[in-house]
């Protein structure tokens, strides 16, 4: 390469600062944002400052060390140092200033954005005239628009229409629903007239045959007795037994006594159902839904073992549809009171709060849900209702079967046995069952 002639000046900024060293520097003063510089800040929020002025830095000056400096307070402090320190003056001083070059960076950068800005010029231009009104596009998205428009006032439209039949829907079912409890309480009327009806031609019927059948033998004639070899005609008749011959008096403490309870039980509706301790619900449900049909104006009284069970039964019973009358817990006076004043009610009790209660007599049937333990217990439960009540005991072990075996033999009556009846309503609830999940497929052989 040929040298240059003597009269052509090269600058060669990097023979005295290092190109890494301008663009750092450069870059702790100013940043670029598109095609503009804008200040640098700090992650404080603070621009660079001056360590000699510690004040924002105007006209930049880096210096060969590497530190940027105020121009005016560099330049004092180097004329200061060299009046005070003589070998400081003879080194050569370098120093380059920052805002030339930061002016040609910027520069750089608006010429390279430059066919950026014209093609972005283009596109606006294309907007401006796509937007102008008469274009295809337009004329579609109004018409477009405008079928929006009417598909919101229609699908307004068939909202309300949606509501007012909901509304109408929701009326009909309120008034089938209401004509349905109308029908069932005027079936559930016609059932109980028919019932009774019923029980009074069978009554009637059942003295009609005892009146025919004692008429019956009024009227047949006693054949004679045949005479026996002993009471052949001519033969003696046997003598009778002398005084001394008869036996001497009973004593009276032989004599029997009759029970002191007897007057106190109604022989004639004594029953029992000898179940299982799981199965008590189904057949409760079934006894409170038979006594709806059979008979009115009654109040029954459930008697428990403890007060947690009478609560929990009491719970349970608001959820049955076999009891469609009022409970009462008669736990608190205001509930027994309640429970002597409705012609139509069931009253659970547990048995200490029986022998507490006084208005227990009001209830003309009672199921003993829970058995006593002893004839004496039972004989109490009795007493505190009235003497002509009808009683309905549900034992579960041998144990409470022998309470009431020694009432039966005790006062000489015979429980009528439901077991039966219990049994096939039982039997009829497994197969509700077995069938509802057969119907569903749902955990058949888990619950079964």
């Amino acid at each position: 390469m040929a040298p240059l002639r003597n009269d052509v000046s090269l600058i060669d900024i990097a023979a005295h600062f290092a190109p890494d060293l301008i663009g750092r520097s450069l870059s702790k003063l100013w940043t670029a944002r598109g095609c503009e510089l804008e200040t640098a800040l700090t992650d404080a929020g603070c621009m660079y400052t001056c360590p000699l002025t510690s004040s924002p830095i105007t006209s930049p000056l880096l210096v060969s060390d590497g530190c940027i400096y105020e121009e005016e307070a560099a330049l004092h402090w180097f004329r200061t140092r060299e009046k005070s320190d003589k070998s400081v003056a003879s080194k050569p001083k370098q120093a380059l200033r920052l805002g030339p070059l930061a002016e040609a960076v910027e520069a750089f950068l608006q010429h390279c954005n430059a066919a950026g800005y014209r093609t972005s010029e283009q596109l606006e231009q294309a907007m401006g005239e796509a937007e102008m009104p008469g274009t295809p596009w337009l004329r579609r998205v109004a018409i477009l628009e405008a079928s929006l428009a009417e598909a919101r006032t229609e699908a307004e439209a068939l909202r309300h229409h949606s509501a007012e039949a909901q509304a109408l829907l929701e009326s009909l079912r309120r008034q089938a629903a209401e004509k349905q409890e109308l029908a069932a309480r005027r079936l559930q009327r016609a059932v109980r007239s028919r019932l009774a009806r019923e029980r009074q031609r069978a009554a009637a019927a059942l003295c009609l045959q005892r009146w025919w059948r004692n008429f019956r033998k009024s009227d047949v004639k006693k054949p004679k007795k045949r005479r026996g070899k002993a009471q052949k005609k001519g033969s003696a008749k046997p003598a009778k037994p002398s005084a001394e011959e008869l036996p001497a008096q009973l004593p009276a403490s032989a004599t029997p006594t009759p029970p002191e309870y007897t007057q106190l039980l109604n022989k004639q509706h004594q029953q029992y159902a000898r179940i299982e301790e799981k199965d008590k619900r189904a057949v409760l449900d079934f006894f409170l839904d038979q006594l709806m049909y059979d008979s009115t104006d009654f109040r029954i009284l459930i008697v428990t073992s403890s007060d947690e069970r009478a609560l929990g039964l009491h719970k349970v019973l608001q959820m049955s549809k076999a009891v469609q009358y009022q409970l009462v817990t008669m736990q608190q006076d205001e509930e027994s009171k309640r429970f002597k004043e409705l012609r139509e009610c069931a009253g659970i009790i547990s048995e200490s709060q029986l022998r507490q209660n006084e208005d227990a007599s009001a209830a003309n049937m009672m199921v003993n849900f829970d058995m006593p333990q002893t004839l004496d217990d039972y004989m109490d439960r009795i007493r505190r209702v009235d003497p002509a009540v009808k009683v309905m005991s549900l034992p579960t072990s041998p144990e409470e079967m022998g309470v009431i075996r020694q009432v039966e033999e005790h006062f000489g009556i015979v429980f009528r046995n439901m077991e039966g009846v219990a049994r096939f309503k039982i039997l009829q609830n497994r197969k509700a069952l077995r069938n509802k999940l057969a119907a569903t497929g749902s955990q058949r052989q888990k619950l079964l």
